[in-house]
């Protein structure tokens, strides 16, 4: 490269950060989230509710960026063939609830391989101490796991999703609030990079926690929605599994009787009826709300059969689009494929911004540099 190349290029590049900078200034407030597919990648209603809804929610005002973090998923999934199932169910599953992606930018974490180069950055600015402070480091050793054991994937992974965040510069990161500390340690690490390189790259986004999100409880009324507890109620399940499911839930003890008077405090199906009550159903009697069939469940005038039945209905029809959609999807991989391809050029786009001012602030860019992303 001659001095003229790479004086040319050097402007080039201080026009390309002139504009970023001016597009970062008038674009869309920007949001991140991902899901991991550490668990068989079938969603239930419990990650709808806790999830899914608030991106589809988000997507209306703010630009999106939502990942699968197939990355994430190797601390735990050693298994090829498990973990290809995972993240196809996964992506199966987000894309028939999501359905509309407008301002949403749907990607796979390892099509993006800025991810993992960052990570290998991050790492060098980055304190021990910072890590061993981490709740999943920390739970491993609680749970008598030795420290020899642990690999050092699951110890590194607060600065993969510090990447994973950073690359992107978003505004706000949805968590619930046992996940908070992950955007704390992020806000840490860009910090640190940002002092030991004395400039200003990576803007410290904000933990967004809703307040109106409360944690889903499963079907046995007692604790949080898992599927490893058996307590949940699938989405693209047999009709047949679901009613299974939405028959076994949790209701009043105290009823012996249908026409014994109920109790809706704690009574799951009514729980979930608040969110997913269909108010035209005939299961409510001509009622114009769902307060009268509580009403009428209080006075003993309605059995839990039928409010059950009434709920499985009303989740059928709720989720009767997205159910769908993942027929559709699921016999059209090329289409998903598609979906994924145009994600993760867009993803790339950003996250190429941000690490070309990266490798300029650190010094791997030169007079001899030619790499572009």
């Amino acid at each position: 490269m001659s001095y003229l190349e790479g004086d040319l290029k050097k402007i080039y590049n201080v026009i390309r950060r002139k504009n970023t900078n001016e597009k970062e200034n008038i674009r869309k407030k920007r949001i991140l989230s991902g899901i991991t597919p550490s668990g068989d990648g079938n969603l239930h209603i419990g990650n709808y509710l806790g999830a899914v809804r608030q991106f589809i929610e988000f997507a209306k005002s703010y630009d999106c960026f939502l990942m699968v973090a197939d990355l994430h998923a190797l601390t735990t999934v050693q298994d090829k063939a498990t973990l290809q199932k995972n993240t196809e169910n996964l992506i199966l599953n987000e894309l028939a609830l999501l359905g509309d992606l407008h301002n949403i930018t749907f990607f796979r974490q390892s099509d993006v391989v800025m991810h993992a180069e960052l990570t290998w950055i991050l790492n060098n600015v980055t304190p021990l101490g910072l890590l061993k402070r981490a709740h999943a480091y920390k739970d491993k050793l609680q749970n008598d796991v030795m420290e020899e054991e642990i690999n050092l994937g699951l110890f590194n992974y607060p600065i993969l999703m510090a990447s994973d965040i950073l690359l992107y510069k978003p505004d706000f990161v949805p968590v619930g609030r046992d996940q908070k500390q992950h955007v704390e340690i992020c806000r840490d690490i860009g910090g640190r990079f940002n002092k030991t390189y004395k400039l200003k790259i990576f803007p410290l986004p904000e933990p967004h926690i809703p307040e109106e999100v409360a944690v889903i409880m499963g079907t046995d009324g007692k604790r949080k929605m898992s599927k490893s507890l058996g307590n949940i109620i699938g989405i693209f399940e047999d009709e047949a599994v679901i009613k299974k499911q939405v028959m076994s839930t949790y209701t009043d003890p105290t009823r012996i009787h249908a026409d014994d008077p109920g109790h809706i405090e704690g009574n799951m199906v009514f729980a979930y009826l608040d969110f997913f009550g269909d108010p035209t159903s005939p299961r409510l009697r001509g009622a114009s709300n769902l307060n009268r069939l509580k009403e009428d469940y209080k006075a003993g005038r309605v059995g839990d059969v039928e409010v059950k039945n009434y709920l499985y209905e009303s989740l059928l029809k709720y989720f009767a689009p997205a159910r769908e959609r993942y027929a559709e999807l699921k016999g059209n991989p090329v289409k998903v494929k598609k979906i994924l391809q145009d994600g993760a050029a867009r993803a790339r786009e950003v996250a190429g911004a941000t690490m070309s001012e990266v490798r300029e602030s650190i010094g791997l860019t030169n007079s001899y540099s030619f790499f572009e992303y």
